[in-house]
């Protein structure tokens, strides 16, 4: 019977994932992934399956999807583009791939419906479908992209967002890597002018942000605002919740400010921060041992990284991908870049910034 096991071996895997790279059109891609992940069901029938394609306005035919739903007799597919892919067997970012995840019983994938409350929502939408009645529904884990992401459910377009539950998971665990480096103690905000933020208590901002960086970041012939962020943290903020991570878009050297993507809220808090390789790949060892630790064993991962935290980030290869490979070896993920991340933190969906999330699903209490 599908997916029992024989006796005295572990059970069979309730997921696979398969990935394709290369200069092929995606409909190729797609059939070369599903080569790699069907084999590894070991005949157990697909109850559901995603399929992520890069980059993101990779042109998909709907014919492509039927086809595939017909050859896993399938009715559960859900489809989108991002900017990367992600599985445990490697990752691809700005470059044509199809990474495919397959679920077979009891794991499958359900419609949300008006009465969904506590569960949490797989969500997947463009950054303009992101408000705050939709956002605060109930809980989510997933991603926000730009403009050029598509979704299809089954072989529908869809305009977006997409969503489903996840069935069959005896527990979800999060796996939250947040990779931020602070520079210094958060300070109340004093001035500011518009976007343009000149002092924090009596401090003026830009000596403040020189005086706080590390001495290797100094010695640096440019600022490198890329990696540089102001955290705004807000009045009765739970004290476990990320603070908002906003952009430093230039220095004002006549008035010694910063001018930011938005204001500061006039009652917040805010300190700056670094974009750290080192504290990235620390906060994710310390999260993948935590989640190692937690029984019962996953079947299978969710990942949602940003487009900031890929190779180039780490000077070649993305750690955390490889920290997932040491810790769970052989366990099946799939996930996408994206230019933000929502998670469940404190009773509340945030969106995260420059973050890596690995969510856990286990189908049973022990695993062989």
């Amino acid at each position: 019977m599908a997916g029992k096991a024989a006796v005295g071996r572990a059970p069979l895997r309730p997921a696979s994932t398969g990935l394709a790279i290369g200069p092929q059109a995606p409909q190729e891609l797609l059939h070369r992934a599903l080569a790699r992940a069907i084999p590894k069901l070991a005949g157990q029938p697909v109850s559901a399956a995603l399929c992520l394609f890069s980059p993101s306005l990779a042109r998909i035919a709907p014919e492509a999807i039927r086809q595939v739903m017909r050859q896993l007799a399938c009715l559960r597919l859900l489809v989108a583009t991002v900017p990367g892919v992600i599985t445990e067997e490697g990752y691809a970012i700005g470059e044509n791939a199809c990474a495919v995840l397959l679920l077979a019983p009891p794991f499958g994938l359900s419609p949300v419906t008006a009465q969904v409350q506590d569960q949490t929502i797989l969500s997947m939408a463009r950054l303009e479908q992101c408000h705050g009645a939709w956002l605060q529904r109930a809980p989510r884990m997933g991603f926000l992209s730009g403009r050029g992401t598509r979704f299809w459910q089954n072989a529908q377009p869809i305009p977006g967002p997409c969503e489903a539950l996840v069935e069959g998971a005896v527990r979800l665990q999060a796996a939250y890597s947040p990779g931020m480096r602070p520079l210094n103690t958060p300070l109340a905000v004093s001035l500011q002018e518009g976007n343009l933020l000149l002092r924090l208590e009596r401090y003026s901002a830009l000596p403040l942000l020189a005086q706080s960086l590390p001495f290797s970041i100094r010695e640096e012939a440019r600022l490198p605002l890329e990696r540089l962020l102001v955290g705004e943290l807000r009045p009765g903020q739970p004290s476990a919740a990320p603070p908002q991570w906003i952009h430093i878009r230039a220095t004002d050297l006549n008035r010694s400010g910063l001018w930011l993507e938005r204001s500061l809220a006039a009652d917040a808090r805010a300190f700056f921060a670094l974009r750290d390789p080192q504290v990235a790949e620390r906060d994710t060892r310390m999260a993948l041992s935590t989640a190692r630790a937690s029984q019962p064993a996953p079947d299978f991962a969710w990942v949602f990284s940003s487009v900031g935290r890929d190779a180039a980030f780490f000077s070649g290869s993305d750690r955390d991908h490889a920290l997932w490979q040491e810790f769970f070896p052989g366990v099946p993920c799939i996930g996408a870049y994206d230019l933000a991340e929502i998670a469940p933190i404190e009773e509340e969906n945030r969106i995260l910034r420059y973050s890596k999330i690995f969510y856990l699903f286990s189908a049973q209490t022990e695993y062989g």
